[in-house]
C-alpha cells in the first residue's frame, strides 16, 4: 500500500495471534507422528497420534507444520527440495543504539547475499545466504562456529555489514538449508481432502529472496478463513467444497511466489559472466522486477464480517 516495509518480533505476532484463541488451546511440545481417517455418520474425522502418546480426533485437520510436514507427506506432496543455498540468520543488538535508516541494506558478492533491516532503535534481523550443497555445513550447530565461518565467507564485504554482524546475539544465529517446493507439485497434486489441508510453510516453502514466506502465510489464513466462513454463512453447516475452494485459490498464487522469488535469488547470486550480467542487467531488473512487485503487493480479499454470537456458533460447530 506505499507504506512501505514493517518488522516485527516473531513472537510478538505469536503472541497477538494466540491472544485471539480460547484459553488452552494450544499445546506445546506435540509432535505429530501419523494420521489416519475414521468415518462417522457420513463424514470424515481426523485422528493424530502425537509422538508423546496422545490421540486427537478432529472434523477439521490444517496442518501448519512447516517445511518438514507430515500432514503435506500424508496427502501425498512430495518432500521439498534443497535449493542450493543455505542461510544464516541473527539478530543484532546494538544497547547503544544503531543510528540506521529503517530499511532494507543488501549487499551481493561473489555470490554471497547478506543484508539486514531494523527492528527498532536498537536491533536488527540479519541474514547471509550462500551456494551450498545437501547436506555440506549441517555440522554447523554451535552459533560461535557460525559466526566464525559467516565472518570469513563475508570478509570482503563492508564494515558496515560486519559490524551489524559480529553484534549479533549468538543465541539468535541459525543456520539452515534453503528448501522449496516445486511448483508442479502445487499445481497438479492433490491438497486437500473433505476435511483435511495445508497451510504455510507446510504448503509453500520457498527461498526468502522475496520476503514472502510469512506473508503467503497470513494470506493462507485469510483465504481459508473466508471460505469456511462462506461456508457457515450460507447454511450454518461445514461445506466439503471449502477446503478445495481455498486449495484451488490458493495454488496458482503459490506456485508463482516461489517461482518468482527461486529466480530472484539465483540470478542475483550465480557468478558475473556476461550472459549472468546481460539476463540480470538487461531482463531481470528492466523486465522482470515489474512482476516481482505486482507479486509482492497482492491483495488476497478480505475476511467476511461476523458477529460475535455467529463466531461463537460456528466454534461449537468445528469441535
Amino acid at each position: 500500500n506505499g507504506n512501505g516495509l514493517r518488522t516485527l518480533h516473531r513472537s510478538t505476532l505469536l503472541e497477538a495471534l494466540s491472544q485471539e484463541l480460547p484459553v488452552d488451546t494450544i499445546r506445546f511440545s506435540s509432535k505429530l507422528r501419523s494420521i489416519r481417517t475414521l468415518t462417522h455418520e457420513d463424514s470424515s474425522i481426523a485422528v493424530l497420534s502425537l509422538e508423546d502418546g496422545t490421540i486427537i480426533k478432529t472434523k477439521v485437520l490444517i496442518g501448519c507444520d512447516g517445511v518438514h510436514s507430515v500432514v503435506a507427506k500424508w496427502l501425498g506432496l512430495a518432500t521439498p527440495v534443497h535449493s542450493g543455498r543455505s542461510a544464516v540468520r541473527g539478530l543484532s543488538v546494538f544497547p547503544q543504539g544503531h543510528g540506521l535508516k529503517h530499511e532494507v541494506q543488501q549487499f551481493v558478492y561473489g555470490g554471497i547475499k547478506a543484508g539486514f533491516v531494523p527492528l527498532n532503535d536498537k536491533e536488527l534481523y540479519c541474514f547471509v545466504t550462500y551456494k551450498s550443497t545437501p547436506n555440506k555445513d549441517e555440522n554447523m550447530t554451535s552459533p560461535e562456529l557460525i559466526q566464525k565461518s559467516i565472518l570469513e565467507k563475508v570478509a570482503n564485504f563492508p564494515t558496515l555489514f560486519l559490524d551489524v554482524f559480529q553484534h549479533c546475539d549468538l543465541h539468535t544465529i541459525t543456520w539452515g538449508p534453503l528448501m522449496l517446493r516445486v511448483p508442479w507439485d502445487l499445481i497438479y497434486k492433490n491438497m486437500n481432502t473433505e476435511n483435511i489441508t495445508v497451510a504455510g510453510d507446510a504448503m509453500h516453502p520457498m527461498t526468502p529472496d522475496l520476503g514472502q514466506g510469512g506473508c503467503a502465510a497470513l494470506e493462507d489464513a485469510v483465504v481459508l478463513g473466508r471460505h469456511i466462513g462462506n461456508c457457515f454463512g450460507h447454511n450454518g453447516k461445514f461445506v466439503r467444497d471449502a477446503l478445495k475452494g481455498y486449495v484451488e485459490e490458493r495454488r496458482w498464487r503459490v506456485a508463482g511466489v516461489i517461482t518468482a522469488s527461486y529466480f530472484s535469488g539465483w540470478v542475483q547470486q550465480e557468478p558475473s559472466t556476461w550472459y549472468m550480467k546481460f539476463l540480470r542487467d538487461k531482463v531481470f531488473y528492466k523486465y522482470f522486477f515489474r512482476f516481482v512487485a505486482n507479486i509482492v503487493n497482492y491483495n488476497c480479499g478480505k475476511l467476511s464480517s461476523v458477529s460475535l454470537s455467529t463466531e461463537a456458533d460456528n466454534m461449537k460447530k468445528l469441535r
